[in-house]
């Protein structure tokens, strides 16, 4: 188990980084080619240092980055240890983000509103914790001035600091508390809040471009690409979920918002590339949405619903999907085909699939991580159960890093094994008899508090598995599709 001490600062923090942000990049792929493969073992574990979990990592070289309760954490990916910590002013948890700033790579992160602030924004600087090696800050940060329509107290501030001495370069206070975390592409940064409002802010001065609103609260990452920011707004109040689209430099809206009905706002968040956008939504459909005007390609019915916890993964051949019922999909980009589907027979709460090399790599609610073959659909590696899920997962070029829940959240790493053994392991005919729907029922329920009740899913009580099989609801387990206009 790794130790809470601090080692001198690695220089590699300012290589190019191999996962930036929640799922690897601005538009959330989940993918990364040449990625570590199975079978894996342990590398290292680390508890939070303080508070009850940790936040999803990114990853730039040696240097893994990951948000707690109390401080930012920069730490060495191949032992585990705790290089660096920067005081964090509480705040829900969420996946920061890596992007180049005015003087080198910095990172951008959400804290606040925190318990002694009603304004959210921390008196002071961050600076490196006592210990850190790094030396003083080379600059002393202001704070931005926002533009646009942004009321001051009470919600989240977007701060950035530098990779290279962890000195403040700007901070920027938003008009309500955001679990978004945050979506770098290019010289912008990307977050939304629970009023609904969506954001794009300079890397170089933190200063507002644009703010929009939508009708819904904004608690999924932010997807770029093809100079459009998407969002999925979640509302409560009308049990739908709504899409929307904007222009990347000027915020103008792409196309009409389109609203999903379906008695829940559970669905994942958007995942954009290729021309397309792909969601996950409550009617227990992944969809594929034309970019250019919004319209419908394909939706494929799956087992289940999806977590909001969750995002999909892609790329130019295949969408991943993995539902809270443990069924995961490979569907083709096209026409939403399903190629293979996998029943794992297990919660997921918090994992999004991601690709790794010719695996796709998924965390549940026992505690297993698991890698499935993606081109025969067949499980090839699992860890052993453990206390707590295996939740949001990162990808270093030699590690596979993820957020573990349980009495000792925190992050968990794996490595290749090269004495390891693979397994050929096809999916199960028929899901586990006997507590199906119990299950199903289960994994409902906790789509339902995690959906409508803000910020639950991030807390510990959520880490440790729910202990329950899923089922189906009386439909046919296997995915059907049915072509958009």
């Amino acid at each position: 188990m790794a130790a809470l001490a601090f080692a001198p600062v690695a220089a590699t923090a300012q290589e190019a980084p191999t996962w930036s942000q929640f799922q690897g990049g601005p538009g959330h792929p989940g993918v990364l080619v040449d990625g570590p493969q199975p079978p894996y073992r342990l590398r290292w574990t680390l508890p939070a240092p303080a508070g009850e979990a940790l936040s999803g990592a990114v990853v730039a070289g040696d240097l893994a980055v990951s948000v707690g309760a109390e401080a930012v954490y920069g730490i060495d990916v191949a032992s585990g240890t705790v290089e660096w910590q920067v005081a964090r002013d509480g705040g829900p948890l969420s996946v920061p983000a890596i992007g180049a700033g005015p003087g080198g790579r910095i990172l951008v992160y959400l804290e606040g509103p925190g318990s002694d602030d009603a304004g959210g924004a921390a008196e002071g600087s961050p600076s490196p914790s006592e210990g850190a090696t790094s030396g003083s800050p080379s600059s002393v940060s202001t704070t931005s001035a926002p533009t646009g329509p942004v009321e001051q107290g009470g919600g989240s501030t977007l701060v950035a600091i530098s990779l290279a001495d962890r000195g403040e370069v700007w901070r920027t206070p938003l008009g309500a508390t955001s679990r978004s975390g945050v979506t770098i592409d290019g010289t912008n940064a990307f977050v939304g809040d629970q009023d609904g409002t969506v954001y794009a802010l300079s890397l170089e001065t933190g200063a507002i471009s644009w703010s929009e609103e939508m009708d819904g609260r904004v608690d999924s990452a932010v997807a770029v690409s093809d100079g459009q920011v998407v969002a999925v707004a979640r509302n409560t109040d009308t049990a739908q979920v709504v899409v929307a689209a904007f222009d990347e430099a000027t915020g103008e809206r792409s196309w009409p918002a389109l609203a999903i009905l379906a008695n829940s706002t559970a669905g994942t968040g958007a995942s954009a590339g290729g021309g397309s956008l792909f969601v996950g939504s409550a009617d227990r459909r992944v969809r594929a949405l034309d970019a250019e005007d919004g319209t419908e390609r394909w939706a494929t019915l799956v087992l289940s619903l999806f977590s909001p916890a969750t995002s999909l993964a892609f790329d130019d051949q295949s969408v991943f999907a993995a539902d809270i019922a443990g069924g995961l999909y490979r569907l083709d980009t096209v026409d939403g085909g399903r190629a293979w589907s996998y029943h794992l027979n297990e919660v997921v709460l918090r994992s999004s699939p991601v690709v790794s090399g010719n695996s796709v790599l998924l965390g549940l609610g026992d505690g297993r991580l698991v890698a499935i073959d993606v081109a025969s659909g067949h499980l090839v590696w699992e860890s052993d159960a453990s206390p707590g899920l295996v939740g949001t997962i990162a990808l270093a070029s030699d590690a596979v890093i993820a957020v573990k829940g349980g009495r000792d959240a925190g992050l968990i790493a794996f490595e290749h094994d090269a004495e390891g053994t693979l397994i050929d392991v096809p999916s199960p005919t028929q899901l586990d008899a006997g507590t199906t729907l119990t299950r199903w029922a289960l994994a409902a329920v906790i789509v339902f508090v995690v959906a409508f009740v803000p910020g639950l899913w991030a807390k510990r009580r959520f880490g440790v598995a729910a202990q329950g099989e899923p089922g189906g609801d009386g439909s046919d387990p296997d995915a059907e599709t049915e072509e958009g206009s």
